[in-house]
């Protein structure tokens, strides 16, 4: 045989090889599926004769003559008989193909031929998936004969017209003809289409696999082809979501290449049918592998066959609470034989399904469970949910549903999962998600949307003709240092910063919105609707948006201006180191009056004046009216301010521990206590009053006991302080709702809720340990009395000593007792 026909030769086994390397297992070697490929036709045991080696070598032979059939079948027989084990082994070792090559390498392809065939494939793969199967196709149309073989005018035919001049010249042609072309002078265009395939990565070939298994639903090997095309979900394309492409046209391409495709591989010969063997598919998503990058195929694959959805432990498990008792009627008894009332539990394990399923329960509870997480957390929430829709029509069936839950971390079970769909579904068994996520964040009350409409105005919007505003006016006018928590030191305000322009910017660009990157009120809206969600209390985010964006009240001025008025404007008196008005005579404490009392000043102060013609320096209706408000001048104001601070750190118990300990010193039960007493009491409860500053009070409150004994009611009003007129507003109408003419001990401590009190909204106090506070307040300041509205206001008068900031006490008096 000479070297040229042995060179053809080998190209050929070469070829054979190749399919059979495509078809063998994972699990298996070529030597072994060939080797048992053979014994299937072998009627002598081992051994085969050339009618049975062509027949066995049909699958891998496509295109290949009988010629060439019987010239393998002579290089390695024996005698008329092919051995099966010794042929597998030399064949795909590839022993004699080796020992018959010519002394001189073969051509090694130039550079040029190789920057060549990258600039083909360029070329059509930049045509998508019709690039390489309309080639393939114009081959397949220019051999009629099905011989997988063309000679020169064809190749020169077909490239001419699928290839402009400027990519593939006359001369190049013949280049890569004379590279590929066999002995015989035709060219073999399945190796030529070979060359210009991209081989495809393990992580691709176990997708398309997958996706087959998917399809092939009896495991025959087989699956037809209508099959696959409505199998096909053209939504789901990465380009029909991001909307650069209809669905329709993608679809139509896929069958079209996929048909094309096919007809190719099979030829003119080829038996028509509409079933689509395994190696007929895996090999089309081979061809077609390099059109896109690795993660963008991939990514096809996974979603247009829904791979992504296939069963997942992580997301079908549920956590099945119901028992098989839920939703059964309660068995009763009657006596010591008959069934006894209540018998059936009442736990969340065993439950009545319309008591556990209602949709607002359970959006509730979620609600709940994401604002416990935090604000980011709410805006993840609504991201997994819209990143889970990637077909882009609003729609979640049931796997892309609890798929999304399970990203965002919610869990529902298997009732509750079933009134969401009932209740949010447009399209049977789908949940249309911007109702949910409506539900989910719960409706936005009037009063929260027009404080939110107030403060887009504040920041030069205007919510009804939906003008928008930059986001860079949203980030100057946003005074992190007015946040409730930073405030309260809490919270830095860098952080408060951060968070809302982070969320902000996502949610915007979850939903598309800030158009123009201008920010409309819809967008503004739209984000409140989230912040509202983790805010369960009016009265808090009416505090945090009233801060943040400087909204200034009705008819009043901006929180921020109040925040930094002047102190001699301000009328809270424990907002500075100034007392509330004093009410006793003292002729010590007249010297240190201030001028802005509202009698006016006095114009002379005679100390000794004791004549009816002469007027007292200073009555004691006017002293109680007097304002200690210079600091350098008053010591007793300095000490009655550090006293009411150091009571206030310690809240209620404060007040009721100082109480306490007057009333147990007062042996006499005259409301005096004396000096020795008064000073174990700092002692005791560490005021931080110094003996020289006790002295002073001692002998500041003693004076209508000629010193002997100081008047503690006295000293107890003054820190008390007087309620300012919005305080005092605010305290009666809680008294109003609370009850007429008189409140109950009972009823004060049933309408206050812990969670939506200060000390735990803003302080992070644990609820249970404030509501025994206040409860212990309660008990001790009422003596078992209904509260009348003196006393009402005395007790209040000392939770507004507690609680410095006005918008605290607002909150104490409003959200505490669910009164607006």
């Amino acid at each position: 045989m000479a070297f040229g026909m042995k060179d053809g030769l080998n190209q050929i086994e070469e070829a054979i090889l190749d399919k059979v390397q495509q078809r063998v297992h994972s699990r298996s070697t070529e030597e072994t599926f060939l080797a048992k490929q053979l014994r299937h036709y072998a009627l002598e045991e081992g051994y085969l004769n050339l009618q049975q080696f062509s027949r066995a070598l049909v699958p891998f032979a496509a295109g290949i003559g009988e010629k060439d059939i019987a010239a393998i079948f002579e290089r390695y027989a024996e005698g008329g008989m092919l051995p099966i084990r010794q042929f597998s082994a030399e064949f795909t070792s590839g022993v004699r193909r080796e020992e018959e090559v010519p002394a001189a390498s073969p051509e090694v392809p130039s550079r040029a031929t190789e920057e060549l065939i990258e600039k083909l494939k360029d070329a059509i793969y930049n045509q998508g998936p019709r690039g390489i199967t309309s080639l393939a196709a114009a081959f397949r149309d220019a051999d009629p004969q099905n011989s997988r073989l063309i000679p020169f005018e064809a190749f020169h035919s077909v490239m001419s017209d699928f290839f402009s001049e400027e990519v593939c010249s006359e001369q190049q042609l013949g280049d890569l003809f004379d590279m590929f072309c066999q002995p015989n002078g035709h060219l073999p265009y399945d190796e030529f289409l070979l060359a210009l395939k991209d081989e495809a990565t393990a992580q691709q070939r176990a997708l398309i696999r997958a996706a087959f298994r998917h399809l092939d639903t009896s495991s025959e090997g087989l699956v037809d082809i209508n099959t696959i095309i409505r199998g096909f979900n053209a939504n789901r394309h990465p380009e029909v979501a991001a909307g650069t492409r209809p669905a329709d046209e993608v679809l139509q391409e896929f069958a079209e290449t996929l048909k094309d495709h096919i007809a190719y591989r099979r030829g003119q010969r080829s038996y028509p049918t509409h079933l689509v063997a395994w190696e007929e598919f895996e090999d089309y998503f081979k061809s077609i592998c390099g059109c896109f990058s690795e993660g963008e195929f991939c990514s096809i694959v996974e979603k247009v066959w829904d791979l992504n959805k296939a069963k997942d432990a992580s997301v079908e498990q549920r956590t099945a609470l119901a028992r098989p008792a839920a939703g059964a009627p309660l068995k009763v008894r009657t006596g010591l034989h008959h069934w006894q009332t209540n018998t059936l539990p009442t736990t969340m394990t065993h439950h009545k399904i319309d008591e556990i399923s209602k949709i607002e329960d359970v959006m509730k509870r979620a609600r709940a469970q994401i604002a416990r997480r935090s604000l980011r957390a709410a805006v993840d929430v609504v991201q997994h949910f819209y990143t889970a829709d990637d077909d882009v029509d609003d729609q979640l069936d049931q796997y892309e549903f609890r798929q999304a839950c399970r990203k965002a971390q919610l869990s529902f079970r298997e009732p509750e999962e079933v009134s969401i769909f009932e209740a949010c579904a447009e399209t049977k068994g789908k949940v249309h998600l911007p109702t949910f996520l409506k539900l989910l964040h719960g409706e936005l009350s009037a009063e929260r949307r027009a404080l939110v409409e107030r403060a887009f105005a504040a920041v030069g919007g205007n919510p009804q003709d939906n003008s928008a505003v930059s986001p860079g006016v949203l980030k100057e006018r946003f005074v992190a240092k007015a946040h409730p928590l930073v405030a309260r030191g809490q919270l830095q305000p860098g952080f408060v910063l951060a968070e809302f322009l982070d969320t902000f910017s996502q949610l915007a660009h979850v939903l598309g919105g800030c158009e123009n990157g201008m920010v409309s009120f819809s967008d503004f809206l739209a984000y409140y609707e989230v912040v509202s969600s983790t805010v369960e209390n009016d009265s808090l985010f009416d505090l945090i948006v009233q801060r943040v964006w400087d909204v200034p009240k009705d008819g009043g001025e901006s929180p921020r201006r109040a925040l930094h008025a002047p102190r001699e404007t301000c009328t809270s008196p424990w907002r500075d180191a100034r007392p509330p008005p004093h009410s006793h005579g003292a002729v010590t404490t007249s010297a240190y009056a201030a001028a802005d009392s509202p009698k006016g000043a006095p114009e002379h102060y005679r100390r000794f004046g004791r004549g009816q013609d002469q007027p007292s320096a200073i009555t004691r209706g006017e002293l109680a009216s007097v304002v200690f408000n210079d600091k350098a001048h008053s010591p007793v104001s300095e000490v009655i301010a550090r006293l009411r601070k150091s009571i206030a750190l310690r809240g209620l118990k404060g007040w009721n521990a100082i109480v306490k300990h007057f009333h147990f010193y007062d042996y006499k039960k005259n409301g005096t206590i004396m000096r020795l007493d008064w000073q174990r009491l700092n002692k005791t409860m560490g005021l931080g009053v110094s003996p020289e500053e006790q002295n002073l009070l001692f002998q500041d409150f003693s004076q209508r006991k000629k010193g002997i004994s100081m008047d503690y009611n006295q000293l107890l009003e003054l820190l008390r302080g007087e309620l300012p007129e919005e305080r005092a507003n605010a305290v009666a109408h809680l008294f109003q709702a609370l009850g007429d003419g008189a409140v109950s001990p009972d009823q004060l401590k049933s309408r206050f809720d812990a969670r939506s009190a200060p000390q735990c909204l803003l302080r992070r106090k644990d609820p249970r340990q404030a509501e025994q506070e206040f409860f212990e307040a309660v008990d001790f300041f009422s003596e078992g009395k209904p509260f009348d509205f003196d006393k009402f206001s005395e007790f209040f008068q000392m939770i507004s000593a507690v609680h410095e900031d006005d918008d605290e006490f607002r909150l104490h008096v409003s959200s505490a007792f669910d009164v607006k």
